[in-house]
């Protein structure tokens, strides 16, 4: 015979321990954020040699000393290896990899400001590039951007700059730090414009519905003026939030 009394006793013992424990690892402190916030997160996304990896490296580099306890998660691309580059799948799977950090941090308090070389407004733009290629169907097109831009992730960022380029100029940064001058698929002049005029179809659609995603062209700035520009527009555009919250 099983003694239900005594059972119940014992799971109520064992609740009311577990509480004690619980209330001194504070640990709806720790994992909400009810009352520590979540961490900044900002994306860059836009065609190659548009200025994404030189401004988050500069802005990390500026905003640590500041005090900012700041993460630059590995780039999908560099992290996704065994998917080749000529199908929707690898795409799929890099937005997939930057929005598990994304949906992981959002819950954590490990970092203050998180810089994304590419998230999911960027796996939003890569399936457009696939529509036109014909590899996407249009429903599955949809599909594919309505699940990447649901509000649920969509609402953890703070700011999303789409960054473009004018494919000249553009080509030539790339070969100025290139092993090689021989073209590839992508970076040739056809393939950045091509991806240039998609990032900036998408960020017109994109822009009326959510207001925190920024176009910067840089085309014919400078990198200290690149710099300059959005350093002075996160800080303000987050120095804002902290009055909001």
């Amino acid at each position: 015979m099983v003694d239900t009394n005594g059972r119940v006793e014992r799971e109520a013992q064992f609740e009311e321990i577990a509480q004690r424990i619980l209330v001194f690892l504070k640990s709806k402190l720790r994992y909400g954020n009810g009352f520590l916030p979540r961490p900044f997160m900002i994306e860059f996304t836009g065609p190659p040699s548009s200025g994404k990896t030189t401004t988050i490296r500069e802005m990390y580099d500026f905003l640590r000393p500041l005090g900012f306890t700041v993460w630059r998660p590995q780039e999908g691309a560099e992290w996704i290896q065994h998917i080749p580059r000529t199908t929707p799948e690898y795409n799929i799977r890099t937005g997939l990899y930057a929005l598990e950090k994304l949906m992981d941090e959002s819950y954590g308090h490990k970092y203050d400001i998180i810089l994304f070389d590419r998230c999911i407004f960027d796996a939003y733009c890569w399936m457009e590039y696939w529509g036109e290629k014909g590899k996407l169907s249009p429903g599955d097109k949809s599909i594919l951007q309505q699940f990447f831009t649901m509000p649920f992730f969509v609402n953890k960022l703070d700011i999303c700059y789409f960054m473009i380029c004018q494919a000249e100029t553009a080509l030539k940064r790339q070969l100025r730090v290139a092993i090689s001058a021989r073209p590839r698929e992508t970076t040739t002049i056809e393939s950045i414009s091509n991806k240039t005029t998609i990032w900036r179809r998408v960020y017109g659609i994109q822009h009326a519905f959510h207001p925190h995603i920024r176009l910067v062209d840089t085309t014919s700035l400078t990198e200290l003026e690149m710099i300059d520009h959005i350093g002075m527009d996160i800080l303000t555009t987050l120095q804002a939030k902290t009055v909001m919250l």
